[in-house]
């Protein structure tokens, strides 16, 4: 875990706050089989959490779309009945964020999905190993140093994240002098996704992570 500490500009680095690589999304009749695949994913390295481990209540729905948001990618459970509405509106929104999607399914004569979600690759519980490798692989790793350079350029576009998500003009600034200065080429779905994760972690100050400022005071 990384300490909360300032790197040399200025940053406030992370504080313990967990975040997500996978969430994976389920019926409730599933709830068994996502908890074990959760399990599986933790004992190789990816910090998972299941639609069900989510907070309960009113809290439930930021909870999800917080978590979905910063993740790396998003593993569904499907039984041959398909997904339920919630699980669609899941794999939607991660589609609109180009982020990956694996499926696993409960029963291997399911073969086919809707049309609305072909080009998932679909996977037997027993091949959950090649779909932890397969997340691993999507993701560009960020280095401390990048994330540094990540948040010392989101500070100089003066944005809050969530006027990132809603402004692509200001997304591409964001993508363009990242990748100059790194000499990486990231795309703005994985930075915009990485600045959640690091809002949560405490990397970014309240000033950046909100867009508000402390009002001036008028001289006398």
């Amino acid at each position: 875990m990384w300490a909360s500490s300032q790197d040399a500009f200025g940053v406030t680095m992370p504080n313990h706050s967990k975040t997500y690589d996978v969430l994976i999304t389920h019926s409730a009749n599933d709830s068994a089989l996502a908890t074990e695949l959760a399990k599986t994913c933790r004992a190789n390295g990816l910090e998972a959490i299941t639609d069900s481990e989510l907070l309960p209540g009113d809290e439930a729905s930021e909870a999800l779309w917080e978590a979905l948001a910063e993740s790396r990618a998003l593993l569904a459970v499907l039984s041959p009945s398909g997904p339920t509405p919630s699980m669609a509106i899941e794999i939607g929104a991660a589609q609109a964020w180009n982020k990956p999607i694996f499926a696993i399914v409960t029963e291997l004569s399911y073969t086919r999905l809707p049309p609305a979600l072909s080009g998932i690759a679909l996977y037997p519980p027993g091949r959950i190993d090649d779909v932890i490798q397969a997340v691993k692989l999507s993701g560009q790793q960020l280095s401390d140093e990048d994330r540094s350079v990540l948040a010392k350029v989101f500070a100089e576009i003066g944005v809050s994240v969530d006027q990132l998500a809603l402004e692509p003009t200001h997304l591409q600034r964001l993508v363009k002098q990242f990748n100059t200065r790194t000499h990486k080429n990231v795309p703005g779905e994985r930075l915009l996704s990485e600045l959640l994760r690091m809002r949560k972690q405490g990397w970014l100050s309240r000033r950046q992570a909100t867009g508000r400022s402390k009002p001036h005071r008028s001289s006398a």
